[in-house]
C-alpha cells in the first residue's frame, strides 16, 4: 500500500512550511527513513523557466529551503538541479536567480549544480526505452528527492511528481524526445521509464497555491490550494492530486502508461489531512483536458484519430514579440518568425505544447479547429466534459 500524505499548508511563510514538511513527512518515517550522515541528495524542484515564484509556475522556494534544512539535518549534503529546455548553463543559472533558489543557497549552503553534461544509461527496466539520456549528475548523488509544482499540463493534463522527473533530461534532449515520442501514450511511457529508473526516494509536492487552466507556464493562473503532499511512490502521488482538481486519473495517459508498466492501480492510504478539505471541485483545467463524450462511436473515433479536437498553437499578434524562444524550443521546427510574428505550420506541428510552455510572453493561445468548435457547439459528436 502506498501512502501519500497531506498536510494543510495556507503560506509560504517559512516557518509554517517547516512545520508541515515535518508533519507531512512523519507518516512516511521522517527524513531519516530518506536520508543518512554523509549522502549526497539531489533535489529536484520544479524550475520550468527564469520567473518570479509569485507567479506559481515554479517550485516555491520557502519549500525548497525547508527541505535543504531538513537534509542537513539528517546529515546529507543538498544539492540543488533542475534543467529547462535551454541547453546553457547560463540560463540555469538565471533560473535559479529568478525562482529564488539563489537565495536558498546563500541562506542554507545548498550547492546549486549548473552542469547540464548528459550521459546515455542502460535501462532494461523499462518498457519503452532501453536506454535514457540523463544529467549525469544522477550517476553521482546517493538520493533523489523530487519537489514539484501542483500545475496542470496541456498535453499530460496534470504536470506533478512523475513529470518533474523529465527535467533530469538535459536540455534540447527534451525536445527531441518530443520529436521522437509525438504520441502522447509513447511519451508517457518515456516518463515513467524515467520514474522507474531514477526511483526518487521522496517526493513532496508544494500544493500551497497550485497552477489551474492553460499551464504549466504563463498561460496558466495562481490557484491557492493549501497543502504539501509527501510519498514515497510518484503514482500515488498524482493519483492523489488528481482527486483534488476533481480529475479520474482512469482517463488520463499519464495513468494508461502507469498500467502498462504495472503501477497502476495501486491501492493508496492518504495520511493526515482527508483529500475533501483540499480539494477544489471548480479547478480549471486546460482545454487539451476536454475529452470528447461521443453519441456515434465511430465519428468520435475518427475524430480523435484526426486529432479534430487537439488544440492548435496559435501566436497572437499584439503579445508576441519575435522572441524566437518558440523557433527554439520547437521540436520538429514548425515554426518560423514572419513580419515580427510566430508563424506555426500547422501540418508540421505534433502539438507537444513547448512553444506554448516556454513562451516567456504567454504569446500562443490554444485554440481547438473552427470544425472541431462547430461540432462541440452543435453536440454532433457530443459535447465536451
Amino acid at each position: 500500500m502506498a501512502i501519500v500524505s497531506i498536510v494543510k499548508c495556507e503560506t509560504y511563510e517559512i516557518d509554517q512550511v517547516r512545520r508541515a514538511l515535518i508533519t507531512a513527512l512523519e507518516p512516511l518515517g521522517g527524513i531519516g527513513a530518506f536520508v543518512g550522515a554523509g549522502q549526497r541528495v539531489l533535489l529536484k524542484p520544479n524550475l520550468l523557466m527564469p520567473i518570479r515564484p509569485e507567479r506559481a509556475i515554479t517550485t516555491h522556494p520557502a519549500v525548497v529551503e525547508a527541505m535543504v534544512e531538513l537534509v542537513q539535518c539528517a546529515g546529507g549534503e543538498a544539492v540543488i538541479f533542475d534543467s529547462g529546455p535551454v541547453p546553457t548553463g547560463l540560463v540555469v543559472r538565471r533560473a535559479y536567480r529568478d525562482t529564488g533558489m539563489l537565495e536558498v543557497a546563500r541562506r542554507t549552503g545548498a550547492k546549486l549544480h549548473d552542469d547540464i553534461a548528459a550521459v546515455q544509461v542502460p535501462a532494461p527496466e523499462s518498457v519503452l526505452l532501453k536506454r535514457l539520456d540523463l544529467v549525469k549528475l544522477c550517476q553521482e548523488v546517493d538520493v533523489v528527492i523530487s519537489l514539484p509544482k501542483l500545475k496542470t499540463h496541456n498535453l499530460t493534463t496534470i504536470t506533478g511528481a512523475i513529470k518533474n522527473l523529465f527535467g533530469l533530461v538535459p536540455g534540447m534532449t527534451k525536445t527531441a524526445y518530443h520529436a521522437k515520442l509525438p504520441d502522447v501514450d509513447k511519451f508517457c511511457d518515456m516518463l515513467l521509464d524515467i520514474a522507474a529508473h531514477v526511483r526518487p526516494a521522496l517526493t513532496v509536492m508544494d500544493g500551497v497555491i497550485g497552477l489551474e487552466g492553460s499551464g504549466p507556464s504563463t498561460g496558466g493562473s495562481p490557484r491557492q490550494i493549501g497543502a504539501l503532499l509527501a510519498s514515497s511512490d510518484v503514482v500515488a502521488m498524482d493519483a492523489v492530486v488528481c482527486q483534488i482538481v476533481g480529475l479520474d486519473p482512469n482517463g488520463l495517459p499519464l495513468f494508461r502508461a502507469a498500467q502498462r508498466h504495472g503501477r497502476w492501480p495501486v491501492e493508496i492510504d492518504v495520511a493526515g489531512t482527508p483529500v475533501a478539505e483540499v480539494a477544489v471541485p471548480d479547478f480549471c483545467l486546460p482545454e487539451t483536458a476536454r475529452p470528447v463524450a461521443g453519441r456515434n462511436r465511430l465519428l468520435s473515433f475518427a475524430t480523435r484519430r484526426t486529432r479534430l479536437f487537439v488544440p492548435f498553437p496559435i501566436p497572437q499578434r499584439g503579445r508576441c514579440t519575435a522572441c524566437r524562444t518558440c523557433e527554439r524550443v520547437c521540436p520538429v521546427q514548425a515554426i518560423s518568425i514572419a513580419d515580427r510574428l510566430a508563424v506555426v505550420d500547422h501540418e508540421v506541428c505534433i502539438r507537444c505544447y513547448c512553444c506554448h510552455e516556454m513562451c516567456p510572453e504567454a504569446a500562443i493561445d490554444l485554440q481547438v479547429s473552427r470544425l472541431g468548435r462547430l461540432l462541440r457547439w452543435t453536440g454532433l459528436l457530443g459535447r465536451s466534459t
